[in-house]
């Protein structure tokens, strides 16, 4: 074996070595901490091997291919969203959550892949040089999630497998072999819009984490695939001039129409829908449709027979106003499901209320109420 693979291999290992520490026994990759030591390893690596400048060959056609395919993936990460409900980002973009969060995530990523780059060019075609620096930054990505995991049970194992341990075998090895053929400014694009959005978009799909782990674990694969071939087609110069501009038509129009769908969902403006999710309503409303409520209404100006929404312990109901007494400078609402024989035994206030019930249709909600009954 060369004298630089047995370098490389070296200088692998001591690396695996650190993060097996960090792993198992004092944490020395939080927040900052992993940034200067990825910044350290890259002067001592450029010390030992010197670095490799990064390819440039059809990088503008693999960026605009990148964002393709990022917007394909975040118009059926919405569709999902719409079926399994939407949750607000907490600490969105607030000041601590920048410094604290945001700018290590950036910094983290761009330092991992120019050193992934530069490990994975100096490892050539040497199998075993390329697996040892996989396997570094598997356990690289994992070694915080392996200190702060509490291994009490098989659950506590399994759970660790499939969330943390799964994805990053399938992220670092995609993300390896793509660095090796096309460069590291592309996974660095890539992975800084598949890592923040989380952070930066005020509105995500409430998915449960064991879905998230099977996103996590597919994306990837499917993004090497898309931009590999994507590469290979272009340099046997198979993609025709227009190529962009036909992808972008065609995902332009699904990806406007989601975010519309989304908007109107989120509860975020004036105007969203809510899936009804019993027949206390019915035959006016039905369970499994959708009613569109306005956020901007009168609260004098509600009249017995009105529709609202009100929110009462943590759910939205949807019922017709039965009963209006006057209370001070105020009024006090008594509400009632058409399908129902009696009054609903509370009183509705001001500050419960969500909205006016404008419209309803049909049958469109049915999938998000199935989902989350079952």
């Amino acid at each position: 074996m060369k004298k630089g693979y047995i370098r490389l291999l070296i200088f692998s290992l001591l690396l695996i070595i650190l993060s097996l520490f960090n792993a198992f026994v004092v944490n020395i990759f939080s927040g900052y901490k992993i940034v200067i030591f990825l910044l350290i390893v890259l002067v001592v690596f450029n010390q030992i091997f010197v670095m490799e400048r990064n390819r440039r060959l059809y990088y503008r056609d693999i960026l605009f291919e990148i964002l393709l395919f990022s917007l394909t993936y975040f118009i059926v990460y919405y569709l999902l969203g719409l079926v399994v409900g939407l949750a607000w980002t907490s600490n969105y973009l607030t000041m601590p959550y920048i410094t604290g969060i945001l700018i290590p995530i950036i910094l983290y990523c761009i330092l991992r892949e120019i050193l992934r780059y530069n490990m994975i060019s100096k490892a050539d075609n040497n199998m075993l040089c390329t697996i040892i620096v996989i396997i570094l930054f598997i356990i690289l990505d994992i070694s915080n999630a392996f200190y702060f995991t509490l291994f009490n049970s098989q659950y506590d194992v399994l759970k660790f497998i499939a969330l943390a341990f799964l994805p990053a075998v399938s992220k670092n090895i995609s993300y390896s072999y793509i660095s090796k053929r096309i460069g590291y400014k592309p996974l660095i694009i890539f992975d800084l819009i598949f890592s923040l959005y989380l952070y930066i978009l005020p509105i995500v799909p409430n998915i449960n984490e064991y879905v998230m782990s099977i996103i996590y674990l597919i994306v990837p694969i499917l993004f090497a695939f898309k931009i590999l071939r994507f590469y290979e087609a272009k340099k046997n110069d198979k993609i025709s001039s227009n190529y962009h501009a036909i992808k972008l038509k065609h995902a332009i129009v699904p990806a406007i129409l989601v975010f519309t769908l989304v908007y109107f969902y989120s509860g975020y403006f004036r105007f969203y829908t809510i899936a009804v999710a019993t027949g206390s309503m019915s035959p006016n409303i039905n369970k499994g449709d959708v009613v569109i409520v306005d956020k901007k209404y009168s609260f004098n100006n509600l009249e017995v027979g009105d529709i609202i929404a009100y929110r009462k312990e943590g759910v939205i109901i949807i019922h017709r106003i039965a009963k209006k007494v006057s209370f001070g400078d105020s009024y006090l609402l008594y509400t009632k499901g058409d399908a129902n024989n009696n009054m609903d035994d509370f009183v509705i206030k001001e500050d419960m209320i969500v909205g006016n019930v404008k419209q309803r249709i049909r049958y469109i909600g049915y999938p998000t109420v199935w989902f989350n009954e079952k």
